[in-house]
Formats: C-alpha cells, structure tokens, sequence
C-alpha cells in the first residue's frame, strides 16, 4: 500500500479483536515478568505500556490529563484496561474523532481508530523491545506473543 493511502477501518471487530490480542500479551509478559527477580526496568517498560493505554482511554472518553498516570503493572490492571477499552469501542464510531490535549498542553484530534491502532502497534513495539532485552542478558525465558499464536488460539477456542 502506498502512504498516504488509508485503511478502511469499519470494523469494530477488529479493533476489539486488537485489544483482545493487546491484553493477551500483557497478561503473558506480567506472568513472566514477575517469576523474575532483576525485573525492575522491564515492569517499567510494561508500566509505560499501560500507563500509554491509560491516557488514551481517558482521551477516547473525554479528558485530557495533564501528566502520564503511574499505572502498577498487575494481571488486574490489565483486564481493568481492556474492559474500559471494548467498553469505549463499543460506545464509539470507528471515524468519530477525539479532541483532546497533549499532556504539554497542545490541542490535538484524531480518529478513534487511529487511537486504538496506536495502541494497539504501541503494545507491540514495546513488548518487542522487552523481548530484545532478555536475549541481550541471555534470558531466554520469555513469552511469545506474536500476534499469528493469538489467533491461532482463538480460532482453536471456537
């Protein structure tokens, strides 16, 4: 696809599913993550990805926090995410578009899709970036969460 060309997103589905998937890794990396002893900076990279799902929920519903909330990475906290999310997803048109401020203060708008894609690609990069550090001490237990194992558990589940 060339830039600047862009995806038709109807599908509410899909962001759910997206969501779902989101989740699902979370829940992996926070389970492995805790097995650990020298965990510090990875819960915080994890941290950084919920704290990231956080604003952007209280964005998709309309605040605009003044600063990044401290979110404890917990199976709990999690699910409490994913619930706000297909919740908001459930609520919202996939082109509604969401006005809301930077926490430096700048006025921003963008799609509700676009929102939950961002999220959605946020979670992965970060986990690749976890992924990245274990292999770089040598820990090679850790989860995969690619997202093809997730759907092949879903269509197993059905």
């Amino acid at each position: 696809m060339a830039p600047g060309i862009l995806l038709d997103m109807s599908h509410i589905d899909d962001l759910a599913n997206g969501i779902n998937y989101d989740c699902w890794a979370n829940l992996l990396w926070v389970k492995c993550l805790r097995a650990k002893t020298d965990n510090a900076l990875d819960m915080s990279i994890l941290g950084h990805i919920l704290s990231a799902q956080s604003i952007w929920l209280s964005r998709c519903r309309g605040a605009s926090p003044t600063k990044m909330p401290e979110v404890e990475p917990t199976e709990e906290t999690i699910q409490a995410l994913n619930a706000g999310w297909l919740e908001v997803i459930e609520q919202l048109k996939d082109d509604h578009l969401i006005c809301y401020h930077r926490t430096t203060g700048e006025a921003m708008s963008s799609l509700f899709h676009e929102i939950v894609l961002h999220v959605i690609n946020h979670g992965t990069y970060h986990r690749g970036e976890l992924r990245g550090l274990c292999l770089a001490r040598g820990d090679k237990d850790f989860p995969e969460t690619d997202r093809i194992l997730f759907t092949m558990l879903i269509s197993k589940a059905v």
